[in-house]
C-alpha cells in the first residue's frame, strides 16, 4: 500500500514540474523498507521530503500531499508553521467581511495576534474544524466564510480600533497585521486542501502547478510567489553561466575531431597521418536587449533582465534598452551600480514612456536608425515584449527585417501564449516572419525550453 502511495506521489510531483528521478524514488523506497510500512504520518512526510525533493519550495508540495492523503497531523503542523514563516507576508484588505467569529475564542485569538503567536492560532483553527459546504468552488466566497467563522474579522476590527485609540504603536500595529496576514494564509491553505479533496486528478494537478515557481505565469504571479520565482530564475541563470560554449578551435591537445581528421587525410591519399585535435572555446557573443516596460508586460521584462544579468559572464558585452513608445539605452545605469539595485530603480528612469501605450513600429524604426550600423555578426538581439502595437502606424516590419539582417541572430520572447499571437492588436504573427526565432515565454519552464533549443 505505502509503496503504491509513494509511486502515486512521485507521478503527481513529476507531472506538476518537480524533478523526481529514479535514484530519488529508489532512495525513498529503501528508506520505507528500513522504517517499515506502519510509520507515522510525520515520519512519512520527512522520508519523502528528504529523499524525493531537491528544491526549497518542494517541501510545501510534500506537506500538502501528505495532509491531503492522511489529514492533518500535530507533528506536521509544526512543519507547516515553519514553512509559513519563510513565506513573504502578503497584504490583506479584509473588505466586506463579517465582524464576529461564531464559536471562535476571540479574546484568545486577539491576544495571539498581538503577541505574534501564529502557532496558537493554528491550533485554534484545527480545533474549530471549519468545513466548506459541498460543491463550494468560489475561493473568494469561501475565504470570507472562513474569516468570519474563525474570528479573523472581529480580531481585525479590534486591532484597528486599538490603533485609533492610540493603544497600539506603529511597530505593534505592523506586527499585528503581519500575524493577521499569516492567519489569512492558513485559512487559504485549509480552503485549498478541502477543495482538492473533492477534485478530480486533473484539477489536483492544475492546483499543484499553480504553486510551482517554474510553471507560474510571469504576468500572473502573486506577491508571495515572486521570491521563489526569482530564486529559480537565478538558479537557471547560474547553471547556464557555467555551461561551456559550443565553439571549438584547433589545438595541440584535446579531443580528436573525426570529421576534420578525415578531411585532412584526403590531402595525404586517405591516410590520417596527423589527427586533428580541438578544444572547446567559450563562445561569448554581444547581447543586446530591447525590453517592453509597458504596465502589462513589465514584470516579464524584470524577470528576463534578472536572468540575463545572472548569466552576464557568458557575454562579451551587454547593452540594454527600455521602451514603451520611445527607445532609451540604460546600459550605463546597470554598469554604475549593483544589478539588483539597478533593477529596482529602473522604472524611475525617464525618456522611454511618453504616452503610456506601446508603439513597436516607432521603437523599431528608432533602433534601426540609431544603432543598425553598430550591429555585427557577433551580436545577438533579443526583444522582450507582447508585440502589441495598439493600432499605431508604422508597424515596423521593415525595420525588424533590417535588424535581423545585420545581427548574428534576432530572437523574440513573448509572455503571451502562442494562441494569442495575431489576435486584437498583437502583431506577433507578422513580427515572427522577420525573426531568427520567436518563442512564447510565459514561465521559467518555457524559458528553459527556449535555451535548450539554441
Amino acid at each position: 500500500m505505502m509503496e503504491y502511495l509513494l509511486l502515486d506521489m512521485a507521478r503527481l510531483l513529476r507531472r506538476a514540474g518537480i524533478h523526481v528521478g529514479t535514484p530519488e524514488l529508489e532512495d525513498c523506497l529503501q528508506g520505507l523498507n528500513h522504517l517499515g510500512t506502519k510509520i507515522s504520518k510525520y515520519a512519512f512526510y520527512q522520508l519523502v521530503n528528504t529523499t524525493m525533493i531537491k528544491t526549497p519550495w518542494g517541501a510545501e508540495f510534500v506537506l500538502w500531499l501528505t495532509e491531503l492523503y492522511y489529514g492533518p497531523d500535530p507533528e506536521l503542523s509544526n512543519d507547516h508553521l515553519q514553512l509559513l514563516s519563510r513565506r513573504q507576508v502578503t497584504e490583506v484588505t479584509g473588505e466586506g467581511l463579517g465582524s464576529s467569529g461564531q464559536g471562535a475564542p476571540v479574546e484568545l485569538l486577539a491576544e495571539a495576534v498581538l503577541k505574534k503567536n501564529i502557532g496558537l492560532i493554528y491550533a485554534v483553527l484545527q480545533g474549530l474544524n471549519i468545513r466548506l459546504e459541498p460543491h463550494w468552488e468560489d475561493e473568494e466566497r469561501a475565504l470570507e466564510f472562513f474569516r468570519e467563522r474563525s474570528g479573523w474579522g472581529e480580531v481585525r476590527r479590534r486591532v484597528e480600533e486599538s490603533r485609533r485609540r492610540g493603544e497600539l504603536g506603529e511597530e505593534e500595529y505592523a506586527q499585528a497585521w503581519e500575524t493577521l496576514s499569516e492567519w489569512n494564509r492558513l485559512l487559504q491553505d485549509q480552503i485549498e486542501l478541502q477543495m482538492i479533496q473533492t477534485m478530480s486528478g486533473q484539477v489536483l494537478l492544475d492546483e499543484l502547478k499553480k504553486h510551482n515557481p517554474r510553471t507560474i505565469d510571469f504576468l500572473a504571479g502573486e506577491e508571495r510567489q515572486i521570491e521563489p520565482m526569482f530564486r529559480e530564475i537565478q538558479k537557471l541563470g547560474r547553471r547556464l553561466a557555467v555551461r561551456p560554449g559550443r565553439r571549438h578551435q584547433v589545438a595541440g591537445k584535446g579531443t580528436i575531431a573525426l570529421s576534420r581528421t578525415v578531411r585532412r587525410a584526403l590531402q595525404t591519399g586517405g591516410i590520417p597521418l596527423a589527427p586533428v585535435r580541438v578544444r572547446r572555446k567559450p563562445a561569448k557573443p554581444d547581447l543586446w536587449l530591447l525590453c517592453d516596460m509597458s504596465n502589462s508586460v513589465s514584470p516579464f521584462s524584470y524577470f528576463m533582465l534578472l536572468f540575463v544579468y545572472a548569466t552576464q559572464s557568458r557575454y562579451a558585452h551587454i547593452r540594454t534598452f527600455l521602451f514603451v513608445d520611445a527607445l532609451l539605452e540604460v546600459t550605463e545605469h546597470f554598469q554604475g551600480q549593483d544589478w539588483s539595485d539597478a533593477l529596482h530603480s529602473m522604472k524611475r528612469l525617464k525618456g522611454f514612456n511618453l504616452t503610456g501605450y506601446s508603439h513597436y513600429g516607432k521603437v523599431l524604426q528608432q533602433f534601426a536608425a540609431e544603432h543598425l550600423t553598430q550591429l555585427s555578426r557577433k551580436t545577438t538581439v533579443i526583444i522582450l515584449g507582447d508585440g502589441k502595437n495598439n493600432g499605431y502606424k508604422p508597424e515596423g516590419h521593415e525595420a525588424l527585417a533590417q535588424i535581423k539582417e545585420s545581427a548574428a541572430a534576432l530572437y523574440w520572447l513573448n509572455p503571451l501564449s502562442r494562441n494569442l499571437w495575431g489576435t486584437a492588436d498583437c502583431l506577433m504573427e507578422k513580427y515572427e516572419e522577420n525573426c531568427t526565432g520567436a518563442w512564447p515565454c510565459c514561465n521559467i519552464q518555457q524559458l528553459e525550453q527556449f535555451l535548450l533549443s539554441l
